[in-house]
């Protein structure tokens, strides 16, 4: 199955041997790891190039300690009740792929649910593809992609997911079927306090703004919320695959370099909207 579409001349992509080829005959090569880099230098590729190497090491050992288990668990849970025969389920800034694997190995029992998932960092693609090896998952592609200027097919998603990231309402609702859903996860109020507590003089909550998206409907919303118990490793791949890794002094960031335990709450807003 293909809902790529050509960079240059937006028709349809279809995978011919190893390189997607489209009716113009521009063509795209898939790489070694399977997966594809359908960005083009005017799309301001080199300008924004997403998480760096280490960013995308760290979350993937911080994710894969099960830390975030509940916003797995509950966005599977959302995307089964939301599928149905044939789903086309597209993940938006992907990253390393651990939320997109972990769903489509739950929901593609039958072969018949299709994912795609979409990053403009290099690194992520490749630890993503390389992950989605391992477990041998099938009927799912990753593809190094620009959030504005999306190589997806008009009106040819079911189900978009969109986690802690940016968002182009006019994208999203391009590639959304009619009453497609389009998913948006953002931190909670709480989340990490006790993380930003430890660095920071004055801890400032997250509010998620209520939000009106153009050609959306939002049809429900679910807060959660946990308590984390981390480990020093646990601490470090946590601060560096957030946004404070960027924010903090270096003098709190060596103060947390040496913690060796942090108990801190984990909170998550889950937003569904439907497409009008």
């Amino acid at each position: 199955m293909s809902i790529l579409k050509c960079p240059v001349c937006n028709q349809l992509l279809f995978r011919i041997n190893n390189a997607y080829k489209c009716s113009m005959n521009h063509s795209y090569d898939i790489a070694k790891k399977n997966y594809v880099n359908l960005t083009l230098a005017n799309q301001g590729h080199h300008l924004n190039e997403g998480d760096s190497k280490d960013m995308i090491i760290a979350r993937k050992r911080f994710l894969e300690s099960e830390k975030y288990g509940c916003l797995k668990n509950n966005l599977i849970s959302i995307i089964s009740k939301l599928s149905n025969h044939n789903s086309i389920f597209t993940d938006i800034a992907c990253g390393n792929g651990y939320y997109t694997n972990s769903i489509h190995q739950s929901i593609n029992k039958d072969n018949d649910f299709y994912t795609l998932g979409i990053d403009i960092s290099k690194h992520a693609i490749i630890q993503s593809s390389s992950s989605r090896n391992l477990l041998s998952l099938s009927n799912i592609d990753y593809v190094i992609g620009n959030m504005d200027y999306l190589p997806i097919m008009s009106d040819s998603v079911d189900i978009l997911l969109n986690c802690f990231a940016p968002i182009n309402e006019k994208e999203f609702y391009r590639v959304l079927k009619s009453n497609g859903y389009f998913i948006r996860v953002l931190p909670g109020v709480y989340h990490l306090y006790e993380l930003k507590d430890f660095l920071y003089e004055n801890v400032h909550l997250n509010i998620p703004k209520e939000e009106n998206i153009n050609g959306f409907n939002k049809i429900d919303e679910i807060n959660l919320e946990d308590m984390i118990e981390l480990n020093n490793e646990q601490i470090n791949d946590l601060f560096t695959m957030t946004p404070y890794y960027y924010k903090t002094s270096k003098e709190a960031y060596n103060r947390l370099k040496s913690l060796n335990y942090l108990k801190t709450r984990i909170s998550f807003t889950i937003r569904i909207y439907q497409k009008i």
